[in-house]
């Protein structure tokens, strides 16, 4: 392009002094001026829509000194984010969802939900390991209308508080013939060996739930 430009410069000789004129030089600069131009309206145009984005009512918090994983947060270290930004991580899980949800494309949050799960897993443990530290009934203070203090026993609330996870994750215990009732539902369970036809199954499960050896008593 710049090449072009000094052909045609050399092609029109040399201006009048009454002319105007324009050099190499005030190309290059020109064109850089342009080019700077672009370069400012498109990082304007980023930044427009970084604000719409990151001011829509999103529950994200902003970074302050009191998050615990500051020292460790990439973006914090290499200046992506300043104090009072919002989270990056944050910003950046929320957009990871809303992507998949709108592709439809919810295996890549299966690692996400994965971690979630565990974590919640772990909580349990936790509020089991209360219960069991402080018993499965303890005192609470109470106060009457009238003001007075008094205690009540009462279930240990870390129960309530670990079967609601245990809803969340939809774990049922049932499914897993963890009961008494889904055991019983369950039927007897027959064990056999690799090898075993399915005749012989079949023989021994009648045999457990009628009570027939086989042998025959007439």
């Amino acid at each position: 392009m710049d090449k072009e430009y000094i052909d045609e410069l050399k092609k029109l000789g040399t201006p009048k002094d009454d002319e105007a004129y324009t050099t190499v030089a005030d190309h290059d600069e020109t064109l850089q001026l342009v080019r700077q131009d672009a370069n400012t309206k498109a990082v304007a145009e980023q930044k427009k829509r970084a604000r719409t984005y990151a001011g829509s009512e999103l529950p994200v918090r902003p970074c302050t000194s009191t998050c615990p994983k500051r020292g460790s947060c990439k973006d914090f270290l290499t200046g992506r984010v300043q104090d009072g930004d919002l989270c990056k991580p944050e910003l950046r899980q929320i957009k990871k969802w809303q992507t998949a949800f709108r592709r439809g494309d919810l295996d890549r949050l299966k690692d996400d939900v994965g971690a979630v799960a565990g974590a919640l897993a772990v909580q349990i443990n936790r509020l089991l390991d209360a219960v069991i530290q402080d018993g499965a009934v303890i005192e609470q203070d109470k106060f009457s209308a009238s003001g007075d203090h008094y205690t009540e026993l009462v279930t240990h609330p870390a129960l309530k508080e670990a079967a609601g996870i245990l809803k969340t994750l939809g774990i049922d215990l049932n499914q897993f013939l963890m009961t008494p009732k889904a055991a019983k539902d369950a039927g007897p369970q027959v064990q056999f060996n690799v090898g075993v036809t399915l005749a012989d199954i079949t023989n021994r499960y009648v045999k457990r739930i009628t009570g027939d050896d086989g042998v025959d008593d007439s």
